[in-house]
């Protein structure tokens, strides 16, 4: 068994992008507090397997990803969806970071202006 050092239960070499993307980008619904791609569950591998075999059957990304969460709800999704509620947790960093950045351009220039 691969240590949580490996970080990787997939291989890249033989992993379809798109189901990488997908695997990477999804939380496990096994192991608690980490990605699908990190979960040492068995369970986890198996569901690995299904995502890369529908990848290579041809199914889109946006439908295996919807039935990823419609199977183990929005907890499975590493992001909040950019609509609804979840388009707060898009915004909300950003603004902060822009209220940040004008409070310490003010600060800098009070500083400069006062040397």
């Amino acid at each position: 068994m691969k240590s949580q050092a490996d970080s990787t239960y997939v291989p890249a070499n033989t992993t379809p992008p798109v189901a990488r993307a997908i695997i990477t980008g999804s939380m496990s619904p096994y192991c608690p507090g980490l990605t699908l791609e990190t979960c040492p569950s068995p369970s986890a591998d198996s569901l690995r397997q299904v995502i890369i075999a529908r990848v290579k059957r041809g199914d889109t990304r946006d439908r295996i990803e919807a039935d990823l969460e419609r199977d183990f709800g929005a907890a499975v999704r590493s992001t909040p969806k950019a609509e609804g509620f979840g388009l707060v947790g898009w915004a909300v960093p950003g603004v902060v970071m822009l209220v940040a950045a004008v409070f310490v351009t003010r600060w800098i220039r009070r500083r400069v202006v006062a040397a």
